[in-house]
């Protein structure tokens, strides 16, 4: 179980490097091409899809650095709450944002959070062993 979690984690690791450098170059991922959208609140959007990519290459070089695992909470929850903020602002300004960004952005927070919690969960289920009854 640990490894599968760990496998995702670093996957998702790099989803979030590669797809953010993705959508930056192509923002038509974030943002509909057919949506008339321009101006300061494409540029907003467009910066936070850029501090995550450099949020995450910095947070990812001190992971490995000081091999600790607050890091990667403090990634998992600022993902979470970027999806959350983005949909919110989306909602908002009523503008066209694609729901696959917001659960991208979702699904790489859960599994950072979840690479955090894993000794924890690792322990638990040794410290519990599965009840089967013969």
């Amino acid at each position: 179980m640990q490894r599968a979690i760990s496998l995702n984690f670093r996957f998702s690791v790099w989803v979030s490097i590669l797809g953010g450098i993705l959508a930056l170059s192509n923002f038509s991922l974030v943002v509909p091409d057919g949506a008339a959208f321009y101006g300061p609140m494409r540029n907003n959007l467009f910066l936070v899809v850029a501090y995550l990519v450099i949020s995450q290459i910095v947070l990812w070089y001190f992971r490995y650095r000081r091999s600790s695992r607050n890091e990667v909470l403090l990634m998992g929850l600022i993902f979470l709450l970027t999806a959350g903020g983005v949909a919110f602002y989306a909602l908002l300004n009523e503008l066209p944002v694609s729901l696959l960004f917001i659960l991208a952005l979702a699904y790489l927070g859960f599994s950072h959070i979840l690479f955090y919690f894993a000794p924890r969960i690792a322990a638990g289920s040794a410290e519990y062993p599965s009840e089967r009854k013969n």
